[in-house]
């Protein structure tokens, strides 16, 4: 199966089908088994992608990385409990930070699940409610956006699974850093070529 069959289609996000199908595929996955294989179904990511990145995009509430690279155990329980398959571990190319859980948006963005099972998950105590559920910076890189270039395009507005976190101003989308989580669905569904959202290191 390819890379493409492996994640829903852009085409699918578009129309509005990808975060109901996401949600509930995933949770149905145990209950699949032993079954024949449906026509649609979620896979975790490759991981291919995650190669370059400019920091470890860790699972949300993940504490500073020197603390979870320190604590976390490689256990794999909060790749089992996250529903859309968004952390999977890190490749072998990682060198010394291979094997502890990342995500890798261009791949399978994080849904900021409404009870985040990944936290709860997680007994190592790197994932925890009371450090910050950022996990990036959201930019728009306005060269690039659609909306700043005469196009009129609302794709990423739509998309956000985080109230008011991306707004459409004056026709062109605003991220508001005081309340992106950096999840990577806005850079998922980006229709511009080369991509109008960058993903930063959350400060």
């Amino acid at each position: 199966m390819s890379n493409k069959d492996n994640n829903i289609s852009r085409r699918g996000l578009l129309r509005g089908e990808w975060f109901k199908n996401i949600r509930e595929r995933g949770l149905r996955e145990i209950e699949l088994e032993g079954e024949e294989e449906p026509a649609f179904q979620i896979r975790p990511a490759s991981g291919g992608a995650a190669r370059g990145k400019p920091f470890q995009h860790r699972p949300p509430h993940a504490v500073p990385e020197s603390e979870f690279v320190a604590g976390c155990t490689k256990c794999d329980a909060c790749i089992q409990a996250c529903p859309p398959h968004a952390i999977y571990r890190a490749p072998e190319s990682e060198g010394q930070l291979a094997g502890f859980p990342i995500i890798d948006p261009e791949s399978q963005p994080c849904l900021m699940c409404d009870d985040l099972p990944c936290v709860p998950a997680c007994e190592a105590g790197v994932l925890r409610f009371d450090a910050p559920v950022a996990m990036a910076l959201a930019k728009v890189d306005t060269v690039a956006c659609l909306a700043f270039n005469g196009t009129v395009c609302t794709v990423c507005a739509e998309h956000c699974p985080v109230e008011n976190a991306l707004t459409m101003e004056a026709g062109k989308p605003v991220i508001h850093d005081d309340i992106c989580t950096g999840c990577g669905v806005c850079q998922y569904v980006c229709p511009a070529p080369g991509n109008a959202i960058i993903l930063l290191e959350s400060k």
